[in-house]
């Protein structure tokens, strides 16, 4: 895996990265281990669809776990340090599911080394599933 390594001025505003990701139903399973959070809507089936759902459902920091990826990995990549996340979740995740996280730089902070990344998660079929606002401190050696 490529880690990117921009420094804050190689950053433009517009500037996007994105990757792909395959979200199986054992990743909701590890994430809920992982969090503690074992809600039967995403562990349970049977309690999903009758709750209205075709099926369990991805909790919504798996999603935010995502945008972490994005910043340490690619946007700004290791010099980047998740400082803020606010999320808006528009339609489930319900596993399996292609997810495609696009991050596309809003604003740039010279003075504060401060860069806000607006974040949109859609499937295969480019429906919007949730959007984020993340920043990230820049930190260069």
């Amino acid at each position: 895996m490529q880690i990117n390594n921009y420094s804050l001025l190689e950053l433009t505003v517009g500037q996007t990265e994105q990757f792909e990701v395959l979200v199986r139903p054992e990743d909701i399973d590890v994430f809920s281990e992982m969090s503690g959070d074992h809600s039967p809507l995403h562990t349970d089936e049977a309690f999903a669809k009758k709750r209205g759902f075709p099926g369990r459902v991805a909790h919504g920091l798996f999603l935010g776990a995502l945008v972490s990826r994005l910043i340490g990995n690619q946007l700004p990549g290791a010099n980047g340090i998740l400082q803020s996340l606010e999320m808006s979740f528009r339609k489930p995740l319900i596993p399996p599911k292609k997810l495609i996280v696009k991050g596309t730089i809003a604003s740039i902070s010279q003075g504060t080394g401060q860069i806000t990344v607006d974040v949109h998660f859609t499937d295969e079929e480019a429906v919007l599933l949730a959007t984020a606002k993340a920043k990230s401190i820049v930190r260069e050696s």
